[in-house]
């Protein structure tokens, strides 16, 4: 999955040379968190939320605070914030974020600001990547470091008609084993079920899902 697929293209920019007063206004009525700073349409800061609530302190006087928002915005932004790339692994830029402590990424092209990245994005995509809200089957099992386990399970799944919505592996769940996490929809989901029991799959849980709720079996 790559940053292009998720990040926002429909980016809300401020000029350096505006004041605190403006850039708060404008989160609030974008209802967001950060602003992109640019200049003659090159990207030169990123001011968040934090920032304004540094340069806007909520425990000085009413005058002291009406004062402090007439300052700029390039007084307060950060400078040359990290970016990222629209091909770039969606997972690599969440490493990147935690790293750095950061909620979002500008995402530059050829020198051009052409979107943003946040947590919020990440979470949405990590969301629809394992699956979350389908019908159907949710299993984790213990299957051993090798290829031939996952290979088997993938097997089993074609012979019972059976599609896999959603397949995610924990490498370092034990010495021994890797955990497997698969989401699964069809109409043989028990016979399906059974074979994984038959053919020595170590099965952790099983969850089902349907419009009337989550059951574990």
């Amino acid at each position: 999955m790559f940053v292009k697929l998720w990040m926002k293209k429909d980016v809300v920019t401020i000029a350096p040379d505006q004041t605190l007063a403006e850039a708060e206004a404008l989160m609030q009525e974008k209802k967001i968190r950060r602003l992109l700073v640019t200049k003659d349409q090159l990207l030169v800061g990123i001011l968040t939320r934090e920032d304004i609530q540094k340069g806007i302190p909520a425990s000085c006087d009413e005058n002291t605070r009406r004062i402090a928002a007439q300052s700029t915005v390039a007084a307060h932004m950060t400078q040359n914030p990290i970016t990222a790339e629209p091909m770039a692994p969606l997972e690599d830029i969440a490493l990147t974020m935690r790293r750095n402590k950061i909620g979002g990424l500008p995402v530059i092209e050829n020198n051009t600001l052409v979107g943003i990245i946040t947590e919020s994005d990440i979470f949405m995509a990590l969301t629809e990547i394992l699956g979350a809200g389908k019908n159907g089957a949710r299993i984790e099992m213990k299957i051993g470091h090798g290829p031939n386990e996952l290979f088997q399970v993938v097997k089993l799944c074609k012979q019972f008609a059976i599609t896999i919505t959603a397949i995610s592996i924990y490498q370092d769940f034990s010495p021994e084993h890797d955990l497997l996490t698969v989401r699964l929809d069809g109409d043989n989901l028990d016979d399906l079920i059974d074979a994984f029991w038959q053919s020595g799959c170590r099965i952790n849980r099983i969850m089902r899902f349907d419009p009337e709720g989550m059951a574990d079996t």
